[in-house]
């Protein structure tokens, strides 16, 4: 059966599908590729073949879900497995790289180990190079029908700043040049500099104590007031979860689903603390400050919103910090 987003070749089974749609269902995926290339600065085209390769193996069976997994780990572990499926890309398309690689002996367990456990030691090297073609199919078809709408506008985002950076560069190479002109041409012609030029600034006269500890105070009262404004501005962006009995969930599956569902809006996740024989009952998730406008949308108009994660309930409604009543005083006579 032919899916909406990849329709049959007959037309009357077809269903338009647009870019927005397109992108909102491949939300994690693209997720997974802006930590690539903006926060890890990785290739563009090299990050586009990764994502293609990580699309087949949850389409083939070798790693389901891995990139939403990926997507809830720390971007070290998400660069050391792009750097792994470099390995297997440069072994699909570059035939002296495997020819030479399979004649030292190489093992797998010592070249891409990150990928043998997130595939249960399905995925091999030997594997990709025995089934060269089929990988290749795969990972070509994932360009087309995938790669070039989904991440199409990712990249000429990249693009854009990539040329932005080597202007930059440019810029400061003709600056650098010409500090180093002028540099030569003084050296040449010293009599040319004024008295104005080469003339010493006196050094300003000393603070008092008194002024210095002043400066303290106020610095430290600046920092005291700027760290209370943080915790109001965390609470204003802070969802409270709150679980069935007798339902656990991790943190792990808070993470995947609402990134899965709204993206890579998670800044953090607070479980509540529980022996170890016991489950957790909520959890407070922090959003990302720039993404402080998702929390309507995730607890809903009504405030109070229901989920369902692994066939487990789960209520989101905005964070109320609790305030402490005074202690009562009593007078004595």
């Amino acid at each position: 059966m032919a899916s909406p987003l990849y329709p049959s070749n007959n037309p009357s089974s077809s269903i338009v599908v647009t870019r927005d749609e397109f992108n909102a269902f491949h939300t994690i995926d693209r997720t997974l590729f802006s930590r690539l290339v903006f926060h890890l600065n990785r290739d563009v085209d090299q990050s586009f073949l990764a994502m293609c390769f990580l699309l087949l193996l949850e389409q083939s069976g070798y790693a389901r879900d891995v990139i939403a997994y990926l997507v809830s780990l720390p971007d070290a572990f998400v660069d050391a497995v792009a750097n792994e499926i470099g390995v297997c890309i440069n072994l699909l398309y570059n035939l002296d790289f495997a020819s030479t690689f399979f004649a030292a002996s190489n093992d797998d367990n010592s070249i891409i180990p990150l990928l043998l456990s997130m595939t249960g030691g399905k995925l091999t090297l030997r594997l990709i190079n025995q089934d060269r073609e089929i990988f290749r199919v795969g990972v070509s078809k994932n360009w087309t029908d995938v790669g070039t709408r989904a991440f199409t506008d990712l990249c000429e985002r990249a693009h854009m700043i990539n040329r932005e950076k080597l202007l930059a560069l440019e810029r400061e190479k003709f600056i650098e040049d010409m500090k180093r002109l002028r540099l030569s041409l003084q050296q040449e012609n010293p009599n040319r500099l004024s008295v104005q030029q080469v003339k010493i600034a006196s050094p300003p006269p000393p603070r008092p104590v008194e002024d210095e500890t002043n400066k303290f105070h106020k610095e430290k009262e600046i920092m005291e007031a700027k760290e209370k404004e943080a915790v109001v501005a965390a609470d204003d962006r802070t969802v409270f979860l709150t679980f069935s009995k007798g339902y656990p969930i991790s943190e792990a599956e808070v993470r995947v689903y609402f990134t899965r569902r709204f993206g890579e809006v998670i800044e953090a996740v607070e479980m509540q603390e529980v022996e170890a024989n016991e489950q957790p009952l909520f959890a407070k998730m922090v959003l990302k400050l720039q993404c402080a406008s998702m929390m309507d949308q995730i607890v809903s108009a009504r405030s109070r919103n229901k989920f369902t994660i692994d066939g487990k309930h789960v209520w989101a409604r905005k964070y109320v910090r609790k305030i402490p009543y005074p202690a009562s005083s009593s007078t004595h006579i």
